[in-house]
């Protein structure tokens, strides 16, 4: 049993030596770029440290939309299903949200209020992602097409909800969006950090994270995603069910991408606008590669890509370093890191394939 734990401890510090070899690399890169591009090589650098030190607040705002995406992505990767879709199912969410949100009377305590508007949120996140789902376990689709295009629908869905039926009558501008929440329907921002928009969404975070550590490891569950996701035909033959186990996945992964949306609206905007998400899910595709897929690793992937993207806004504001060089920094970050999590994956999928080709001549 000791020589077990040693190995899984072994294991950890390794996995998690190559993920700080990957960022200081990434970091390496991006500051060079920046160098021979006339601009303060050292600016992602010192964006870094003034996002962990002096502006924790927004870090935390960051991290937390983006840990949650890593989440959602995580549970269906685990089965070996990818779910391009979070963007989608959080717009969705966001929509639910704010049409239970504004229809709330002001009378209502805040703790019911909320309750009721999660729940919202996550069942509409979870009903949107059960459409890829349904279509790849009956009709053989591809996941990864079917979710990235419902993505698009979703965030033309908003766009007709907030100049059609949820927009605001009183507003005189021409912004789309939804009236001003009722404050009894707001979640509570981080009296700590205020007035800054970090709220105690990083709190239900933490809980999403500890309850998937939970199920993976420690629940029968857990241990069927995984069988699911590496043979899904031995699976069957133990008497598991795939499908179920897909649908279910897929069900989880759209309820925590509802719940951000619910976070954006309640805790954020406090209201629902057009384009308000800056592509959470696909980032979140990145937070869960850099952490191995494990929750628990997932939680400290999203702090410092809110980090980054917060650092990136520092830069921005205190160097003088446009926007649009603060996102190929970020983007150069997020290819190195995808890259050396998905060129060993491709590798592997072209020697399993000249193999076949092999055996069959």
């Amino acid at each position: 049993m000791k020589n077990k734990e040693n190995n899984r401890i072994i294991a950890a510090a390794g996995v998690a030596g190559k993920q700080i070899s990957l960022i200081i690399i990434a970091v390496i890169i991006a500051t060079v770029f920046l160098a021979v591009s006339d601009y303060e090589p050292f600016a992602i650098v010192n964006g870094l440290i003034r996002a962990m030190t002096k502006d924790i607040a927004g870090t935390i705002r960051w991290a937390t939309p983006l840990a949650l995406a890593g989440l959602a992505v995580c549970v269906t990767y685990k089965a070996e299903v990818f779910n391009l879709g979070v963007d989608g199912q959080l717009y969705m969410g966001a929509a639910a949200a704010t049409a239970v949100a504004v229809n709330i009377p002001a009378s209502m305590n805040t703790g019911v209020s909320l309750v009721v508007i999660f729940a919202a949120a996550m069942l509409a996140g979870a009903m949107f992602a059960m459409i890829p789902a349904l279509m790849k376990v009956y009709l053989n689709t591809n996941e990864v097409v079917s979710t990235l295009l419902l993505n698009f629908i979703a965030v033309l869905f908003v766009e007709y909800l907030v100049t059609g039926p949820l927009r605001d009558p009183e507003s005189s501008t021409n912004m789309n969006a939804s009236a001003i929440l009722g404050e009894n329907t707001w979640l509570p921002r981080l009296s700590y950090f205020a007035p800054s928009s970090a709220n105690i969404g990083f709190y239900i975070t933490i809980l999403v994270m500890l309850a998937m550590t939970f199920v993976f490891y420690k629940m029968a569950f857990g241990h069927e995603i995984k069988i699911v996701g590496s043979n899904p035909v031995l699976a069957q033959y133990a008497g598991m069910k795939p499908k179920k186990t897909i649908l279910q996945v897929m069900a989880c992964s759209g309820a925590i991408g509802g719940m951000i949306g619910a976070i954006e609206v309640t805790a954020v905007q406090h209201r629902l606008l057009a384009g308000f998400n800056p592509d959470f899910g696909m980032s979140g595709i990145v937070v869960t590669l850099l952490a191995n897929n494990n929750p628990i690793g997932v939680l400290f992937s999203g702090i410092f890509f809110g980090a980054l993207k917060n650092g990136g806004i520092n830069m921005e504001r205190t160097t003088g370093v446009p926007a649009a060089v603060t996102d190929i920094v970020t983007a150069i970050i997020f290819i190195i890191i995808s890259a050396a999590f998905v060129l060993p994956r491709f590798k592997k999928i072209m020697k399993v394939g000249k193999a076949q080709d092999k055996g069959g001549k």
